[in-house]
């Protein structure tokens, strides 16, 4: 394994750091002008192999010394081997120009639990919507729905066509979660307006919108800055949360789509993106489930959706993933028979204007 160690550090002279939750102490020491890995201890080097990764490593973003240590999301990179994200502190240590940073130590057990319950659930969720698939397919085949010009016949290819769309939306967000989780989702970032991509949303839900009877609407300030975000993924998590409010909200409903400077007219806070409901609402302590994996909160018995209208339970969990990605949270706001709020706060970084 090529050596690394350029300097000799005083390791008591190491300032205490403060871990984040869920981080352990693989340490390195960055030269924050180009972002040279200087020295790494033995779990760091476990960690990152600098043999793997195709030889000396870099971290990147480097940039200056933070006067405190300070959380953030790095990557890195060798030279032609793959990147490596992860989620850092970084502080200053006793040399000028020098960064001592933390980082995360991977779970490989815990990340293969997660890989196997997750295929387990996909397997569960595939089997009903590719049974109806081959159902209504046979009853096309044998003609069994009576004479060639039926109307039943185009219900049946509805019903594929709708069971087709369910599978290849399971599939996407489960992909999508397998690569935040593995950190190899990059973000392509882009400064606009936040107004567009709520109007290409709103645009894209509202023929679905006036099938289950539901008003979808907008309400933003002109007033809104831009964003520094990734437009695609951001209109990911807006269409996740449309699509699951226009599910729990009756005929009649309202869904509406909102956005606010963080912390109100506060020029120097962030921006929320919202998406609000006065359906069926959830108890506040079944939050947490709500955006655990696979977790559905609807009654089978007394629900009267059809299996691919109940989604996958993948919506918030990957909406939770991208904008956490951003360097963002999300807050859920819900009661019985209160609606559902779920806010998509940007940081102030993300913030242009």
């Amino acid at each position: 394994m090529p050596s690394l160690s350029a300097i000799t550090p005083d390791l008591a002279a190491l300032p205490e750091l403060v871990l984040l939750a869920g981080l352990a102490t693989p340490l390195w020491l960055v030269r924050a002008e180009d972002g040279a890995l200087l020295w790494l201890n033995g779990a760091a080097r476990a960690l990152l192999d600098p043999a793997a990764a195709g030889g000396m490593l870099r971290i990147q973003p480097a940039g200056p010394v933070p006067a405190d240590p300070v959380e953030r999301d790095v990557t890195i990179r060798g030279d032609g081997g793959p990147p490596l994200a992860l989620t850092v502190r970084s502080g200053p240590a006793p040399w000028d120009g020098i960064m001592l940073v933390e980082a995360r130590t991977p779970d490989p057990a815990g990340t293969n639990r997660r890989t196997s319950d997750h295929v387990q659930h996909l397997s569960h969720e595939l089997r009903t919507p590719l049974t109806a698939v081959v159902g209504f397919a046979e009853l096309l085949r044998d003609r069994l729905l009576g004479p060639p010009d039926s109307p039943r016949y185009g219900e049946a290819a509805a019903q594929i066509v709708a069971a087709g769309d369910y599978m290849l939306e399971l599939i996407n967000n489960l992909l999508d979660l397998a690569r935040i989780e593995a950190g190899r989702l990059d973000l392509h970032e882009e400064v606009w307006p936040p107004a567009l991509i709520v109007d290409a949303t709103l645009s894209m839900m509202a023929a679905r919108a006036g099938q289950t009877g539901v008003t979808l609407s907008a309400r933003l300030p002109d007033d809104l800055p831009a964003l520094r975000a990734d437009p695609s993924l951001v209109r990911q998590m807006l269409t996740n949360l449309v699509g699951n409010a226009l599910k729990f909200t009756a005929r009649g409903g309202h869904v509406t789509v909102w956005a606010e400077r963080d912390g109100g007219s506060d020029t120097a806070g962030g921006l929320v993106l919202a998406v609000a409901d006065d359906g069926r609402g959830m108890p506040p302590d079944r939050i947490p489930q709500a955006l655990t994996a696979f977790a559905q909160l609807h009654d089978p018995a007394h629900d009267p959706m059809t299996v691919a209208e109940h989604g996958s339970g993948l919506g918030l969990p990957l909406t939770a993933a991208l904008i956490d990605l951003h360097g963002g949270s999300i807050a859920i706001d819900s009661a019985p028979g209160c609606g559902t709020t779920v806010r998509l706060r940007f940081p102030p970084e993300r913030v242009v204007g």
